[in-house]
Protein backbone atom coordinates (compact mmCIF):
# COMPACT_ATOMS: atom_id res chain seq x y z
CA UNK A 1 0.00 0.00 0.00
CA UNK A 2 1.77 3.23 -1.13
CA UNK A 3 1.79 6.28 1.05
CA UNK A 4 0.44 10.27 -0.05
CA UNK A 5 3.53 11.87 -0.15
CA UNK A 6 5.41 11.70 -2.96
CA UNK A 7 8.86 10.90 -2.51
CA UNK A 8 9.83 13.95 -3.99
CA UNK A 9 8.35 16.52 -1.50
CA UNK A 10 10.04 13.93 1.29
CA UNK A 11 13.88 15.17 -0.79
CA UNK A 12 12.79 18.50 -0.82
CA UNK A 13 12.38 18.00 3.25
CA UNK A 14 15.14 16.33 3.45
CA UNK A 15 17.40 18.98 1.53
CA UNK A 16 16.17 22.04 3.22
CA UNK A 17 16.80 20.32 6.67
CA UNK A 18 20.93 19.62 4.98
CA UNK A 19 21.23 23.25 3.61
CA UNK A 20 19.69 24.84 7.07
CA UNK A 21 22.14 22.37 9.20
CA UNK A 22 19.19 21.57 11.41
CA UNK A 23 19.91 19.19 13.85
CA UNK A 24 23.41 18.02 12.24
CA UNK A 25 25.48 20.23 14.79
CA UNK A 26 25.56 16.91 16.55
CA UNK A 27 22.89 14.56 15.43
CA UNK A 28 19.52 14.73 14.12
CA UNK A 29 16.91 12.45 14.98
CA UNK A 30 14.45 12.01 11.78
CA UNK A 31 11.63 9.37 10.88
CA UNK A 32 11.97 7.81 7.88
CA UNK A 33 9.36 5.65 5.93
CA UNK A 34 9.25 2.89 3.44
CA UNK A 35 7.04 2.46 0.47
CA UNK A 36 5.46 -0.81 0.89
CA UNK A 37 3.43 -3.04 -1.43
CA UNK A 38 0.20 -4.05 -0.06
CA UNK A 39 -0.15 -7.58 1.49
CA UNK A 40 2.88 -7.14 3.31
CA UNK A 41 2.57 -7.70 7.28
CA UNK A 42 3.59 -4.59 9.59
CA UNK A 43 6.41 -7.09 10.94
CA UNK A 44 7.40 -8.09 7.30
CA UNK A 45 7.79 -4.93 6.28
CA UNK A 46 10.15 -3.72 10.03
CA UNK A 47 12.01 -6.43 9.15
CA UNK A 48 12.44 -5.16 5.47
CA UNK A 49 12.98 -1.70 6.72
CA UNK A 50 15.37 -3.20 9.33
CA UNK A 51 17.74 -4.71 7.25
CA UNK A 52 17.86 -2.08 4.35
CA UNK A 53 19.21 0.61 6.68
CA UNK A 54 21.44 -1.78 8.63
CA UNK A 55 22.81 -2.99 5.27
CA UNK A 56 23.88 1.11 5.05
CA UNK A 57 24.08 2.05 8.56
CA UNK A 58 28.22 1.33 9.29
CA UNK A 59 28.79 3.12 6.18
CA UNK A 60 27.00 6.11 6.12
CA UNK A 61 26.88 6.78 10.04
CA UNK A 62 23.11 5.88 10.34
CA UNK A 63 21.88 4.94 14.02
CA UNK A 64 18.55 3.09 13.48
CA UNK A 65 16.34 3.26 17.39
CA UNK A 66 13.35 1.98 16.68
CA UNK A 67 12.24 0.34 13.85
CA UNK A 68 8.14 0.59 14.28
CA UNK A 69 5.53 -2.00 13.75
CA UNK A 70 2.66 0.08 13.42
CA UNK A 71 3.24 2.00 10.68
CA UNK A 72 6.45 1.25 8.01
CA UNK A 73 9.17 3.46 9.18
CA UNK A 74 11.99 4.05 12.28
CA UNK A 75 13.63 6.09 14.17
CA UNK A 76 17.39 7.18 13.55
CA UNK A 77 20.28 9.34 14.13
CA UNK A 78 22.21 10.72 11.26
CA UNK A 79 24.80 13.02 12.04
CA UNK A 80 26.13 13.52 8.33
CA UNK A 81 24.14 15.10 5.11
CA UNK A 82 25.54 13.03 2.48
CA UNK A 83 24.29 10.19 4.41
CA UNK A 84 20.87 11.67 4.62
CA UNK A 85 21.38 12.44 0.90
CA UNK A 86 21.99 8.47 0.69
CA UNK A 87 19.07 7.67 2.10
CA UNK A 88 16.52 9.94 -0.05
CA UNK A 89 17.92 8.18 -2.77
CA UNK A 90 16.49 4.86 -2.00
CA UNK A 91 13.81 4.24 -4.30
CA UNK A 92 12.08 2.53 -0.91
CA UNK A 93 11.92 5.58 0.77
CA UNK A 94 8.74 7.21 1.07
CA UNK A 95 8.94 10.21 3.63
CA UNK A 96 11.81 11.86 6.16
CA UNK A 97 10.45 13.87 8.92
CA UNK A 98 12.20 15.56 12.12
CA UNK A 99 11.43 13.77 15.04
CA UNK A 100 9.38 16.49 16.76
CA UNK A 101 8.07 17.51 20.46
CA UNK A 102 4.76 17.04 21.59
CA UNK A 103 3.47 18.58 25.15
CA UNK A 104 1.15 19.06 27.93
CA UNK A 105 -1.33 22.05 26.44
CA UNK A 106 -0.58 22.80 30.41
CA UNK A 107 3.35 22.48 29.60
CA UNK A 108 4.77 25.75 31.19
CA UNK A 109 1.71 27.20 32.82
CA UNK A 110 0.45 24.42 35.32
CA UNK A 111 1.07 27.28 37.61
CA UNK A 112 -2.04 29.11 36.09
CA UNK A 113 -4.15 26.21 36.82
CA UNK A 114 -3.21 23.63 39.38
CA UNK A 115 -4.10 24.25 42.61
CA UNK A 116 -4.05 22.09 45.77
CA UNK A 117 -6.84 20.85 47.32
CA UNK A 118 -8.75 22.07 50.60
CA UNK A 119 -7.48 20.86 53.66
CA UNK A 120 -9.57 18.55 55.73
CA UNK A 121 -11.88 16.85 52.80
CA UNK A 122 -9.52 13.77 52.72
CA UNK A 123 -8.40 11.09 55.48
CA UNK A 124 -8.14 7.51 55.68
CA UNK A 125 -10.77 7.27 57.48
CA UNK A 126 -12.98 9.54 55.65
CA UNK A 127 -16.51 7.68 55.39
CA UNK A 128 -17.26 9.17 51.87
CA UNK A 129 -16.01 9.40 48.41
CA UNK A 130 -16.37 12.49 46.40
CA UNK A 131 -17.36 12.97 42.33
CA UNK A 132 -14.95 15.99 41.08
CA UNK A 133 -17.89 18.47 40.12
CA UNK A 134 -16.63 17.82 36.42
CA UNK A 135 -17.36 13.90 36.55
CA UNK A 136 -20.72 14.75 38.18
CA UNK A 137 -21.75 17.25 35.79
CA UNK A 138 -21.18 14.95 32.76
CA UNK A 139 -23.74 12.84 34.76
CA UNK A 140 -21.28 9.87 35.57
CA UNK A 141 -22.44 8.98 38.88
CA UNK A 142 -26.27 8.54 37.73
CA UNK A 143 -24.94 5.77 34.97
CA UNK A 144 -22.74 3.97 38.03
CA UNK A 145 -26.21 3.87 40.38
CA UNK A 146 -28.27 2.83 37.40
CA UNK A 147 -29.86 -0.39 38.88
CA UNK A 148 -30.71 1.43 42.29
CA UNK A 149 -32.09 4.51 40.50
CA UNK A 150 -34.37 2.91 38.38
CA UNK A 151 -35.39 0.48 40.51
CA UNK A 152 -36.02 1.77 44.28
CA UNK A 153 -35.03 5.68 43.76
CA UNK A 154 -31.59 7.34 44.15
CA UNK A 155 -30.38 5.38 47.31
CA UNK A 156 -26.25 6.47 46.63
CA UNK A 157 -26.78 10.12 47.20
CA UNK A 158 -24.39 12.87 45.92
CA UNK A 159 -26.16 16.14 46.84
CA UNK A 160 -23.25 19.00 48.09
CA UNK A 161 -21.38 20.91 46.11
CA UNK A 162 -20.67 24.02 44.69
CA UNK A 163 -23.27 23.77 41.96
CA UNK A 164 -25.95 22.85 44.32
CA UNK A 165 -27.98 25.65 45.53
CA UNK A 166 -26.57 27.50 48.75
CA UNK A 167 -30.03 27.34 50.25
CA UNK A 168 -30.19 23.52 50.07
CA UNK A 169 -26.68 23.67 51.15
CA UNK A 170 -27.33 25.72 54.19
CA UNK A 171 -30.11 23.84 55.17
CA UNK A 172 -28.18 20.61 55.22
CA UNK A 173 -25.37 21.99 56.79
CA UNK A 174 -27.56 23.77 59.52
CA UNK A 175 -29.53 20.60 61.00
CA UNK A 176 -26.46 18.84 62.38
CA UNK A 177 -25.32 22.26 63.78
CA UNK A 178 -28.76 23.05 65.44
CA UNK A 179 -28.77 19.54 67.00
CA UNK A 180 -25.40 20.14 68.42
CA UNK A 181 -26.09 22.96 70.28
CA UNK A 182 -29.24 21.66 71.13
CA UNK A 183 -27.42 19.16 72.96
CA UNK A 184 -25.09 21.49 74.20
CA UNK A 185 -27.65 23.67 76.00
CA UNK A 186 -30.13 21.64 76.82
CA UNK A 187 -29.61 20.64 80.63
CA UNK A 188 -30.08 16.90 81.43
CA UNK A 189 -27.89 14.19 82.88
CA UNK A 190 -24.69 12.54 81.25
CA UNK A 191 -23.45 16.04 80.46
CA UNK A 192 -19.98 14.38 78.95
CA UNK A 193 -22.38 12.51 76.92
CA UNK A 194 -23.97 15.40 76.00
CA UNK A 195 -20.96 17.26 74.87
CA UNK A 196 -19.44 14.90 73.37
CA UNK A 197 -22.31 14.37 71.03
CA UNK A 198 -23.22 17.98 70.56
CA UNK A 199 -19.44 18.68 69.81
CA UNK A 200 -19.74 16.25 67.28
CA UNK A 201 -22.75 17.07 65.36
CA UNK A 202 -21.81 20.53 65.22
CA UNK A 203 -18.47 19.56 63.77
CA UNK A 204 -20.20 17.46 60.62
CA UNK A 205 -22.35 20.27 60.06
CA UNK A 206 -19.02 22.66 59.32
CA UNK A 207 -17.83 20.02 57.50
CA UNK A 208 -20.45 19.67 55.15
CA UNK A 209 -20.75 23.07 54.64
CA UNK A 210 -17.09 23.09 53.56
CA UNK A 211 -17.10 20.96 51.20
CA UNK A 212 -17.14 22.52 48.16
CA UNK A 213 -15.89 21.29 44.27
CA UNK A 214 -17.08 18.10 45.00
CA UNK A 215 -19.61 16.10 45.60
CA UNK A 216 -20.02 14.21 48.63
CA UNK A 217 -21.32 10.34 48.12
CA UNK A 218 -22.66 7.30 50.57
CA UNK A 219 -20.69 4.67 50.27
CA UNK A 220 -22.86 1.78 49.13
CA UNK A 221 -21.98 -0.33 46.11
CA UNK A 222 -23.00 0.68 42.72
CA UNK A 223 -24.48 -1.63 40.70
CA UNK A 224 -25.01 0.07 37.09
CA UNK A 225 -22.07 0.51 34.63
CA UNK A 226 -18.96 1.60 35.89
CA UNK A 227 -16.16 0.48 32.87
CA UNK A 228 -16.38 -3.36 33.66
CA UNK A 229 -13.85 -4.87 31.00
CA UNK A 230 -12.65 -1.85 28.94
CA UNK A 231 -9.31 -1.43 28.64
CA UNK A 232 -7.78 2.42 28.25
CA UNK A 233 -4.34 2.85 27.64
CA UNK A 234 -3.41 6.68 29.12
CA UNK A 235 -0.16 7.99 27.62
CA UNK A 236 0.79 10.72 29.79
CA UNK A 237 3.70 11.22 32.32
CA UNK A 238 3.15 8.03 34.01
CA UNK A 239 0.72 7.77 36.87
CA UNK A 240 1.36 7.19 40.91
CA UNK A 241 0.92 3.25 40.74
CA UNK A 242 0.60 3.06 44.59
CA UNK A 243 -2.00 5.46 44.74
CA UNK A 244 -4.95 3.70 46.49
CA UNK A 245 -7.75 5.16 44.33
CA UNK A 246 -5.85 4.49 40.98
CA UNK A 247 -3.57 1.24 41.85
CA UNK A 248 -6.43 -1.72 41.47
CA UNK A 249 -6.88 -0.49 37.88
CA UNK A 250 -3.84 -0.79 36.66
CA UNK A 251 -2.96 -3.88 34.25
CA UNK A 252 0.01 -2.72 32.56
CA UNK A 253 2.89 -0.17 31.88
CA UNK A 254 5.78 0.90 30.04
CA UNK A 255 8.70 3.81 30.27
CA UNK A 256 9.69 5.40 27.14
CA UNK A 257 11.49 7.99 28.94
CA UNK A 258 13.76 5.89 31.10
CA UNK A 259 13.34 2.47 29.05
CA UNK A 260 11.95 -0.36 31.59
CA UNK A 261 8.82 -1.33 33.05
CA UNK A 262 8.04 1.40 35.66
CA UNK A 263 5.86 4.23 34.17
CA UNK A 264 5.78 5.79 37.90
CA UNK A 265 4.88 9.33 37.51
CA UNK A 266 7.54 12.23 38.65
CA UNK A 267 5.59 14.65 37.21
CA UNK A 268 1.67 14.71 38.21
CA UNK A 269 0.28 15.30 35.41
CA UNK A 270 -0.77 11.43 34.25
CA UNK A 271 -1.60 11.11 37.88
CA UNK A 272 -4.41 13.92 37.41
CA UNK A 273 -5.71 12.72 33.90
CA UNK A 274 -6.14 9.00 35.67
CA UNK A 275 -8.22 9.73 38.75
CA UNK A 276 -10.59 11.64 36.49
CA UNK A 277 -10.99 8.55 34.21
CA UNK A 278 -10.54 5.49 36.94
CA UNK A 279 -10.76 6.72 40.26
CA UNK A 280 -11.93 3.61 41.92
CA UNK A 281 -14.82 2.72 44.38
CA UNK A 282 -12.51 2.05 47.35
CA UNK A 283 -15.24 3.55 50.44
CA UNK A 284 -12.80 6.82 50.57
CA UNK A 285 -11.34 9.47 47.80
CA UNK A 286 -12.48 9.88 44.61
CA UNK A 287 -14.79 8.02 42.12
CA UNK A 288 -13.93 8.41 38.32
CA UNK A 289 -16.05 8.34 35.43
CA UNK A 290 -15.28 4.71 34.50
CA UNK A 291 -14.11 3.32 38.07
CA UNK A 292 -13.20 -0.23 37.03
CA UNK A 293 -11.71 0.11 33.37
CA UNK A 294 -8.32 -1.37 33.36
CA UNK A 295 -5.56 0.98 32.28
CA UNK A 296 -2.73 0.33 30.50
CA UNK A 297 0.36 3.40 31.38
CA UNK A 298 2.43 4.81 28.72
CA UNK A 299 5.21 7.10 30.43
CA UNK A 300 6.15 8.54 27.17
CA UNK A 301 6.80 12.53 28.18
CA UNK A 302 9.14 13.46 30.76
CA UNK A 303 9.16 15.19 34.31
CA UNK A 304 8.80 18.43 31.86
CA UNK A 305 5.51 17.27 30.45
CA UNK A 306 7.55 16.84 27.33
CA UNK A 307 8.45 14.36 24.70
CA UNK A 308 8.81 13.43 21.18
CA UNK A 309 6.42 12.42 18.33
CA UNK A 310 8.19 8.92 17.71
CA UNK A 311 8.16 8.16 21.92
CA UNK A 312 3.78 9.05 20.77
CA UNK A 313 3.85 6.61 18.34
CA UNK A 314 5.56 4.06 20.16
CA UNK A 315 3.08 4.54 22.76
CA UNK A 316 0.29 4.20 20.42
CA UNK A 317 2.12 0.90 18.79
CA UNK A 318 2.12 -0.56 22.45
CA UNK A 319 -1.02 -0.01 23.65
CA UNK A 320 -2.49 -1.34 20.06
CA UNK A 321 -0.53 -4.44 20.44
CA UNK A 322 -2.15 -5.10 24.14
CA UNK A 323 -5.46 -4.87 22.94
CA UNK A 324 -6.13 -1.55 24.24
CA UNK A 325 -9.88 -0.40 22.91
CA UNK A 326 -9.90 3.35 23.75
CA UNK A 327 -6.50 5.59 23.62
CA UNK A 328 -6.51 8.87 26.08
CA UNK A 329 -3.60 11.85 25.21
CA UNK A 330 -3.68 14.82 27.22
CA UNK A 331 -0.92 16.16 24.88
CA UNK A 332 -0.22 17.81 21.85
CA UNK A 333 1.80 19.20 19.30
CA UNK A 334 1.60 22.39 16.22
CA UNK A 335 3.13 20.10 14.27
CA UNK A 336 1.35 18.74 11.41
CA UNK A 337 3.77 15.52 11.28
CA UNK A 338 3.47 12.64 7.86
CA UNK A 339 4.96 9.75 10.84
CA UNK A 340 1.82 10.71 13.27
CA UNK A 341 -0.16 10.81 11.03
CA UNK A 342 -0.09 7.64 9.51
CA UNK A 343 0.31 6.30 13.35
CA UNK A 344 -3.38 7.60 14.02
CA UNK A 345 -4.49 6.08 10.80
CA UNK A 346 -3.42 2.41 11.78
CA UNK A 347 -4.58 2.72 15.16
CA UNK A 348 -7.75 3.71 13.63
CA UNK A 349 -7.56 1.04 11.80
CA UNK A 350 -6.71 -1.50 14.18
CA UNK A 351 -10.40 -1.19 15.80
CA UNK A 352 -9.12 1.78 18.52
CA UNK A 353 -11.03 5.08 19.81
CA UNK A 354 -8.67 7.69 19.76
CA UNK A 355 -8.78 11.06 22.25
CA UNK A 356 -6.69 14.03 22.74
CA UNK A 357 -6.72 17.44 24.08
CA UNK A 358 -7.88 20.07 21.30
CA UNK A 359 -5.05 22.31 23.82
CA UNK A 360 -4.77 25.36 25.68
CA UNK A 361 -3.49 28.72 24.15
CA UNK A 362 -7.20 29.37 22.71
CA UNK A 363 -5.89 28.83 19.21
CA UNK A 364 -5.89 26.18 16.43
CA UNK A 365 -6.71 22.69 17.68
CA UNK A 366 -3.38 20.53 18.03
CA UNK A 367 -2.34 17.66 16.50
CA UNK A 368 -3.36 14.26 17.15
CA UNK A 369 -6.68 15.79 18.18
CA UNK A 370 -6.88 17.82 14.57
CA UNK A 371 -6.67 14.45 13.12
CA UNK A 372 -10.20 13.20 11.77
CA UNK A 373 -9.77 10.04 13.32
CA UNK A 374 -9.27 11.48 16.62
CA UNK A 375 -12.35 13.23 18.84
CA UNK A 376 -10.56 16.36 19.36
CA UNK A 377 -12.13 17.57 23.17
CA UNK A 378 -12.59 21.08 24.74
CA UNK A 379 -12.99 22.24 28.19
CA UNK A 380 -16.02 24.36 29.90
CA UNK A 381 -16.06 25.76 33.26
CA UNK A 382 -18.54 25.56 35.44
CA UNK A 383 -21.19 28.28 33.91
CA UNK A 384 -21.08 25.28 30.81
CA UNK A 385 -19.00 28.52 29.08
CA UNK A 386 -15.93 27.56 26.85
CA UNK A 387 -13.07 27.84 29.42
CA UNK A 388 -10.97 31.30 28.82
CA UNK A 389 -8.13 29.07 27.51
CA UNK A 390 -9.56 25.86 25.28
CA UNK A 391 -8.69 26.24 21.46
CA UNK A 392 -11.06 26.45 19.05
CA UNK A 393 -11.87 24.78 15.62
CA UNK A 394 -13.86 22.84 13.26
CA UNK A 395 -11.95 20.55 14.66
CA UNK A 396 -13.65 20.21 18.15
CA UNK A 397 -15.63 17.15 18.39
CA UNK A 398 -16.79 16.87 22.17
CA UNK A 399 -15.98 19.44 25.30
CA UNK A 400 -16.16 18.11 29.11
CA UNK A 401 -15.56 19.94 32.32
CA UNK A 402 -12.19 21.33 32.14
CA UNK A 403 -12.01 24.23 35.25
CA UNK A 404 -10.74 23.71 38.77
CA UNK A 405 -11.01 19.68 39.09
CA UNK A 406 -10.18 17.77 41.57
CA UNK A 407 -8.11 14.49 40.83
CA UNK A 408 -5.46 12.72 42.13
CA UNK A 409 -2.26 13.66 42.52
CA UNK A 410 1.46 12.26 44.12
CA UNK A 411 2.06 10.38 46.72
CA UNK A 412 -1.52 9.18 47.30
CA UNK A 413 -2.96 13.00 47.65
CA UNK A 414 -5.17 14.76 45.55
CA UNK A 415 -4.97 17.75 43.73
CA UNK A 416 -7.07 20.42 41.58
CA UNK A 417 -6.39 20.48 38.20
CA UNK A 418 -7.33 22.74 35.21
CA UNK A 419 -6.91 22.34 31.20
CA UNK A 420 -8.06 20.38 28.24
CA UNK A 421 -6.31 17.70 29.05
CA UNK A 422 -7.81 17.18 32.08
CA UNK A 423 -11.56 17.42 30.15
CA UNK A 424 -9.46 14.39 27.62
CA UNK A 425 -10.38 11.63 30.46
CA UNK A 426 -13.93 12.29 31.14
CA UNK A 427 -14.69 11.64 27.00
CA UNK A 428 -12.80 8.87 27.39
CA UNK A 429 -14.33 7.74 30.79
CA UNK A 430 -17.89 8.18 29.12
CA UNK A 431 -16.54 6.13 25.66
CA UNK A 432 -15.68 3.29 28.10
CA UNK A 433 -18.93 3.06 30.20
CA UNK A 434 -20.77 2.91 26.85
CA UNK A 435 -18.28 0.90 25.23
CA UNK A 436 -18.81 -1.87 29.06
CA UNK A 437 -23.05 -2.11 28.03
CA UNK A 438 -21.87 -3.84 24.66
CA UNK A 439 -21.43 -1.71 22.29
CA UNK A 440 -17.61 -2.22 20.98
CA UNK A 441 -17.86 -0.50 17.42
CA UNK A 442 -15.36 2.39 17.99
CA UNK A 443 -17.51 4.26 15.16
CA UNK A 444 -20.37 3.55 16.98
CA UNK A 445 -20.01 4.77 20.14
CA UNK A 446 -18.66 7.85 18.64
CA UNK A 447 -21.91 8.41 16.74
CA UNK A 448 -23.40 7.42 19.87
CA UNK A 449 -21.37 10.32 22.17
CA UNK A 450 -21.94 13.10 19.11
CA UNK A 451 -25.42 12.38 19.41
CA UNK A 452 -26.18 12.37 23.18
CA UNK A 453 -23.46 15.20 23.92
CA UNK A 454 -25.48 18.65 25.90
CA UNK A 455 -25.52 21.35 23.68
CA UNK A 456 -24.89 24.51 25.47
CA UNK A 457 -25.93 26.92 23.04
CA UNK A 458 -21.84 27.56 22.13
CA UNK A 459 -20.15 28.37 18.88
CA UNK A 460 -19.39 24.64 17.22
CA UNK A 461 -15.54 25.57 17.62
CA UNK A 462 -15.49 26.04 20.64
CA UNK A 463 -18.17 23.06 22.15
CA UNK A 464 -18.38 20.92 19.07
CA UNK A 465 -21.38 18.50 18.91
CA UNK A 466 -21.75 19.46 22.95
CA UNK A 467 -20.74 18.77 26.49
CA UNK A 468 -20.55 15.23 26.30
CA UNK A 469 -23.62 13.35 28.52
CA UNK A 470 -22.63 9.58 30.28
CA UNK A 471 -26.64 9.67 31.25
CA UNK A 472 -27.81 10.04 27.89
CA UNK A 473 -25.08 7.73 26.14
CA UNK A 474 -25.47 4.95 28.44
CA UNK A 475 -29.05 4.92 29.37
CA UNK A 476 -30.96 6.74 26.67
CA UNK A 477 -32.53 9.50 28.54
CA UNK A 478 -32.03 12.38 30.61
CA UNK A 479 -32.36 16.32 30.38
CA UNK A 480 -34.73 17.44 27.07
Amino acid sequence: MKQGWPRSLAIIVGIILWTSGLGFAEEARLIIGLQVEEGLSAQSVADALEASLQAQANSLGVKVEHVFTLIPAAVIRVSDPEALQALQSDPRVNYIVPDGKVATPEHGLRELYARPPSDGIFGAATPVELYSWGVQRIRAPEVHRAAISSASGPLALGLLERTTPWSWALVLAFIPVLLGLGLVVFRRRHKHLRWSLGLGLIALGVAMGGLSGCTAAVVLPHPGVMGEGITVALLDTGVDLEHPDLKANIVGGIDFVNSDNDPQDDNGHGTGVAGLLAAVENGVGLIGTAPKVRLLIVKMLRYDEQGSISDLIRGIEWAVQRGAQIISMSLGTEEDNFALRQAIQAAYRAGVLLVAAAGNKGLRVLYPAAYPEVIAVAATDRRDQRAWFSNVGPEVELSAPGVDLLTTGLDGDYQVESGTSFAVPQVAGVAALVMSTGLRDPEAVRLRLQQTADDLGLPLSAQGYGLVDAERAVLGFGRP
